[in-house]
């Protein structure tokens, strides 16, 4: 990267520095040169930065400035309102305007979900800002500014900026973060230097009709099936691994992507379970380095995966003019063509997974391969095969699974590197492996990976994954059971959940209110940002001493897997924390499966699939448990079902014998095979009971419950078998 580049780029992101400065030093205003004595103070390096191009480059600011605001607007260099919190995002998200905000935080590795409140109940001072300015300073004064420094000073704008508001007293502005805003403000102004070094500085004249940039992004597909379509009795160990190497051979693509078009991950919108988008220039030399890249990207997946994996590129160019929301108009046609540039992006992506391979390929893949009668005992590959002796046995794993077993024993490491060279190892791109930190020092390593890290004392790129892991898979069926009465059915569990209408919740989100005002690529990189984190990070907290694994959280979908008990409770935590954090503008569906320990792991994901399609077919925002039929809208499931009907049935059942058993069975047939002969022999049975029960008062308690819920409606009589089917579960001996 050229150094007036660079140096560019680190005077855009911290251009909007003023605004925290001010708020720490109690100023009423800021201005450029606030911000610039500061950093001669308090970053020793600062000196570094080329300042001989100064009109030049703070045109090109100003410009990418506007560009990150989504107006061509100059925000007020006046705070309003010093110590107002930054509003929450999703306060202008759907069409019901909300007035919650976020508590001031640094993030930290045990950090909880922040929770919003009212304005009123969040106090701010000085001292908490001057605080951060603090940390940022001694952050400063260890780091020069090189191309190398970029990652650690991202990750600590993030770690201490999320939840400082850019402009706390602008109303339309309130919920943007300084982090995110000052980001895409070096972002843009990379892309714009990137345009005007093909096109030449006349362009700035005509600037906002100019299509200068580009919104790029890549979708990889095979994703699921990669991970969960294996067998053989060692496949289990391995999800993990497969779930966490996609994500980093995500996070490969990305940066691999990024240093050949010479940028930073100040031009990175989003990345998460596959996806990812990028704000590029609208240059020649862009164009052609993305389908050189989406190529080679290719090929090294053909090579290791034939036709399992795939990724493509999609993008469409557009200009400030388009997405700004400018003086004299409305904010209409700038909706619109926000919409548009996303749905065109969108629509390349899809015609080339219905293309994938030209013709000299599809020959290739035709000549069928090895022809040889072994196959990977794991994901049935038939090339590169290698025989491997572990566990006293003689394995036949591909390459990759060979790979994958080796990398699976060390995922709970924070720190992985990127080597390149032909060094040995598990294949993550074109001449690249991936290797643990302390894997063969000997290697040159391309970058480093720190993972589920907030702390900034290492270097790197900072990711998340959700990894939680109580035991390992063959144990949870065992521990489902009750460890000292030996009472709880032996299975285990499998959840399957994603949000509802993520799609277009993204595309349309933030197009309700005010005319589509708040639709604006800094929201959309906050969204997914946070989005993101709820699934790979805080998700962490809804597990914590549960007996379960996480297999996969992507940017909105969860696949778990453990004691069947713990793992419904997962569920209902993880989905009430996330209505109230996206403040019931969300919503979830969810599938679980139960399964005997030896279930092969493909056929519990695609059943519990199958679940969860289930769950999305009843209107969303459901949950189907162990079976179609039990398909319950998931207010009614935790209100009625999991707080309510299924806690009656403990508190009358837990003093009766063994003859109780037999009873709930046969309550179950009733409730199966409702008819009004049934009704009076319901009638019967439970008057026969009555007669003979210890405790006639409690008897004709829950007799009275019973024959409500028996003749509330076919509704209430399938909450009533779920719940007797709970408890039997609860309480059956294996």
């Amino acid at each position: 990267m050229k150094k007036e580049k660079l140096d560019l780029i680190y005077q855009a992101l911290f251009h909007n520095l003023g605004s925290l400065i001010a708020r720490a030093e109690n100023r009423d205003n800021y201005s450029e040169e606030l911000v610039k004595n500061w950093l001669e103070q308090n970053a020793p390096h600062w000196s570094d930065i080329d300042s001989q191009q100064k009109v030049r480059s703070e045109k090109i600011i100003h410009l990418a400035n506007q560009m990150a605001s989504g107006s061509d607007l100059d925000n007020p260099n006046v705070l309003s309102d010093h110590f107002k919190p930054l509003a929450d995002i999703f306060n202008v998200f759907k069409e019901k305007r909300s007035h919650l905000y976020k508590p001031l935080s640094l993030s930290e590795d045990d950090q909880r979900l922040p929770e919003s409140a009212n304005l009123e109940g969040l106090l701010i001072t000085q001292q908490d800002y001057k605080r951060i300015l603090d940390k940022l300073a001694a952050i400063l004064k260890e780091h020069s500014f090189s191309a190398e420094s970029i990652p650690d000073l991202l990750h600590a704008l993030e770690a201490l900026c999320s939840f400082v508001p850019v402009s706390p007293g602008l109303e339309d502005f309130e919920d943007i973060n300084v982090s995110q805003h000052s980001l895409l403000t070096a972002g843009f102004a990379a892309a714009i230097w990137d345009y005007l070094e093909e096109h030449g500085d006349d362009c700035l004249d005509a600037f906002s009709q100019e299509k200068v940039f580009l919104l790029a992004s890549f979708d990889v597909s095979g994703i699921q099936d990669f991970i969960y379509n294996i067998s053989s009795g060692g496949a289990a160990k391995q999800l993990k691994a497969r779930s966490l190497y996609l994500d980093l051979m995500s996070e490969h693509i990305v940066d691999s992507l990024l240093e050949k078009l010479e940028l930073s991950r100040t031009n990175l919108l989003y990345v998460g379970g596959g996806h990812a988008y990028f704000i590029l220039a609208n240059t020649e030399k862009t164009t052609a380095l993305l389908k050189e890249f989406e190529a080679s990207f290719n090929q090294f997946l053909l090579e290791n995966f034939q036709t399992g994996l795939y990724v493509a590129f999609g993008w469409t160019a557009f200009a400030a003019g388009e997405i700004t929301r400018q003086v004299q108009s409305t904010s209409i046609a700038s909706l619109a063509a926000y919409r548009a540039i996303y749905q065109k992006t969108s629509r390349m992506i899809s015609d080339k997974k219905l293309s994938r391979y030209d013709a000299e390929i599809l020959k290739f893949l035709n000549k069928g391969g090895n022809n040889s009668e072994r196959e990977c005992e794991i994901c049935h590959s038939v090339e590169k095969l290698r025989k491997q002796v572990y566990e006293d046995e003689e394995h036949s794993l591909c390459h990759i699974c060979d790979e994958l077993r080796k990398f699976s024993k060390r995922i709970a490491d924070n720190t992985f590197r990127v080597c390149r060279g032909g060094a040995a190892g598990l294949p993550i791109g074109p001449d690249a492996v991936l290797v643990t930190a302390e894997g063969d020092q000997a290697l040159q390593t391309d970058r480093f990976y720190v993972k589920n890290k907030w702390s900034l004392d290492q270097s790197g790129t900072h990711i998340f994954a959700g990894d939680y892991r109580y035991a390992e898979i063959h144990e949870y069926a065992d521990m489902a059971q009750d460890k000292d009465t030996g009472l709880g059915i032996r299975r285990l569990a499998v959840v399957r959940l994603d949000v509802d209408d993520l799609g277009a919740a993204f595309m349309a989100g933030f197009s309700h209110q005010k005319d589509g005002i708040y639709s604006s690529f800094s929201r959309s990189a906050i969204f997914s940002r946070n989005m993101s984190l709820f699934f790979k990070f805080y998700i962490q907290q809804f597990a914590d001493g549960k007996k379960m694994t996480i297999i996969y959280a992507g940017g909105d979908d969860v696949f778990a897997i453990g004691a069947w008990k713990d793992v419904i409770d997962f569920t209902v935590e993880l989905r009430q924390a996330f209505l109230k954090w996206s403040d019931g503008k969300l919503t979830l569906s969810a599938g679980i499966g139960l399964f005997a320990d030896k279930t092969p792991i493909s056929l519990m994901a695609s059943y519990t699939g199958d679940l969860e399609e289930a769950a999305k077919e009843n209107d969303k925002d459901s949950l189907s448990l162990f079976e179609e039929k039990f398909t319950f809208k998931f207010d009614d499931f935790i209100t009625e079902i999991y707080q309510g009907k299924l806690i009656n049935i403990r508190s009358f059942f837990k003093s009766q014998d063994e003859r109780g058993k037999v009873f709930i069975y046969r309550l179950i047939e009733l409730l199966r095979d409702y008819t009004k002969i049934n009704v009076a022999r319901l009638a019967y049975y439970l008057a026969r009971l009555e007669n003979s029960s210890k405790d006639k008062e409690a008897f004709r308690e829950f007799k009275n419950l019973f024959f409500t819920w028996y003749n509330a409606g076919a509704k209430e009589r399938k909450e009533a078998e779920a719940a007797l089917l709970l408890y039997l579960y609860e309480t059956r001996k294996d």
